[in-house]
């Protein structure tokens, strides 16, 4: 039987993909900081630790041949900086340390599409576009592709490893929520009354964790994966919400650049 060691398995990709293993037979153990609502009732081994303590990781991950790096610190408002930096960036660093030393056989880190540079925006985004560079860049696209890089660096030192980009995500279990979800949240519940006229690419979370199980399997060391979904507009997932609850959910759409305004 396969044994995984899941990272961020509280979390909205983590506990997703937690189910998805335990369904496809597989022994899950997870590293938690604390909070568990996203892994209660579920017949999973926990254990407790730091994120960035090599030398603990190292214990806490002997045994499993597969690892899954979901942990990480998202945010693009009150920003904890050295916070971030130390999930996000040391985190990974020290994931790779420990699963090199464990020779585990295969390591899938969950990275984001924000780890690419934007620019330019007229060409389509691809695998090969460079990693965002930039010091003044949003804290969470630097750390994101400071800690692929980290990734990049462990596969030349042998860990095989794969690196997923997804897009935006939204589904089930979303307990905290997640950003969008707390939107979707406020939509639903009609404490968001107004919206603006652009959208994102958004990826259904179980599908982002079918990739990285499937990853195992056919994913190359070294090589980066976008998982895109679809693109749609905040006002049309206002109006399919609105369809859901039968009620009227969004009275005004503002100009993009009304959102740095505010």
């Amino acid at each position: 039987m396969k044994k995984a060691f899941v990272t961020g398995g509280a979390g909205h990709v983590g506990g997703n993909l937690v189910r998805q293993l335990l369904d496809n037979g597989w022994q899950v153990r997870v590293l938690i900081h604390h909070d568990t609502l996203a892994l209660d009732g579920l017949d999973v081994e926990h254990v407790q630790g730091d994120l960035a303590d090599t030398a603990t990781l190292t214990k806490q991950m002997s045994g499993c041949d597969f690892i899954f790096h979901t942990a990480a610190y998202v945010a693009v408002e009150n920003i904890d900086i050295p916070l971030m930096e130390k999930i996000n960036v040391d985190g990974t660093k020290a994931m790779c340390r420990a699963a090199l030393e464990n020779q585990v056989k295969r390591f899938i880190h969950f990275s984001s599409i924000h780890a690419f540079q934007q620019r330019p925006t007229s060409d389509m985004l691809t695998e090969d576009r460079p990693l965002v560079q930039d010091l003044k860049a949003a804290p969470y696209d630097r750390t994101k592709a400071a800690a692929q890089r980290h990734v990049l660096d462990a596969c030349n030192q042998g860990l095989n490893a794969s690196i997923l980009h997804p897009t935006g995500i939204i589904g089930p279990y979303d307990f905290k929520p997640s950003r969008m979800g707390q939107v979707i949240s406020d939509i639903a519940e009609q404490k968001m009354f107004i919206t603006i006229n652009s959208g994102f690419n958004w990826v259904d979370v179980r599908d982002v964790c079918t990739t990285a199980i499937n990853c195992i399997e056919k994913g190359k060391s070294g090589q980066h994966y976008i998982v895109p979904g679809e693109w749609s507009s905040f006002k049309h997932i206002a109006e399919i919400i609105a369809g859901l609850i039968g009620k009227r959910t969004i009275y005004m759409t503002l100009p993009f650049w009304t959102a740095y305004t505010v």
